[in-house]
């Protein structure tokens, strides 16, 4: 199994845009077929660390680049992109393998 996990990182006094935008790329996904993935923001804003975490597991590389290129492929999800990168200082993408034990 993989994850990729995203990292947002808000500008001052953002998070609450920046996890406003990270669920409607969520509805964007699911309404392109996509899995919608899982949010997580931070309980504390003191806290360090991003503001906004997003994460979707795939079964294969494969799958992975399928919803890469769907996402790459949707206006609408784009344009959800151009909003959300005014909303941040700070983007960070992760791809990792899970592995047991």
């Amino acid at each position: 199994m993989f994850i990729e996990r995203t990292h947002y990182y808000a500008k001052p006094s953002m998070a609450d845009a920046v996890r406003r935008t990270r669920a409607r790329a969520c509805d964007v996904r699911e309404s392109i077929g996509l899995k919608r993935g899982t949010i997580q923001h931070k309980v504390d804003p003191s806290d360090e660390g991003p503001d906004v975490t997003w994460q979707c597991t795939y079964d294969s590389i494969e799958e992975r680049d399928r919803d890469l290129q769907a996402r790459a492929d949707s206006a609408e999800f784009e344009a959800v992109r151009k909003h959300m990168r005014t909303c941040y200082d700070r983007f960070d993408r992760h791809f990792e393998e899970v592995v047991d034990g």
